[in-house]
């Protein structure tokens, strides 16, 4: 599978959002509320990509785009930020929200719309059991988990 070129990076402070998967079936009731039920504990995720540049790298990424992923029609992977920090990705593009603007040439911009298959948060790695422990610590928390991550995989095995 290709991965998407680490040099071409989008800009992650504007034009870079994601949205969270809906896999929600939501039954009507009379007079009331939906009941809702999930349907898939994980499910695609879409991530709304800028990425300015001068034409080498437009000229990069349309050899990717065309040359690498089939003008989009090939999973490829990528690195994005869907809240644990930068992590590799499998992903798609949209074809249909492509958009290459070289009005400001030689300064260009692509824009389009990626779909996860899934995202790490999706896998629940506490179980729930973060939001708990945020609620006790606080912003705390973050300095608990670097003290156990220094822990369990850097003095234990020195230990042993």
């Amino acid at each position: 599978m290709p991965t998407f070129p680490a040099n071409i990076k989008p800009v992650v402070n504007q034009g870079y959002t994601l949205g969270a998967s809906d896999n929600v079936i939501r039954t009507p009731v009379q007079g009331g509320a939906p009941l809702q039920m999930l349907d898939y504990r994980t499910g695609p995720v879409a991530f709304d990509v800028v990425i300015i540049g001068d034409r080498l790298k437009f000229q990069a990424w349309t050899d990717f785009y065309y040359g690498q992923i089939d003008a989009g029609a090939s999973k490829f992977t990528m690195e994005l930020d869907s809240g644990n920090g930068l992590e590799e990705h499998t992903v798609q593009i949209l074809t249909d929200t492509v958009s290459e603007d070289g009005s400001q040439d030689p300064i260009w911009k692509i824009s389009y719309t990626l779909l996860a298959d899934t995202t790490p948060a999706q896998e629940a790695p506490f179980q729930g059991n973060l939001a708990d422990l945020y609620a006790i610590y606080g912003d705390d928390t973050q300095a608990i988990l670097d003290a156990l991550a220094q822990f369990v995989l850097v003095d234990l095995p020195a230990i042993f």
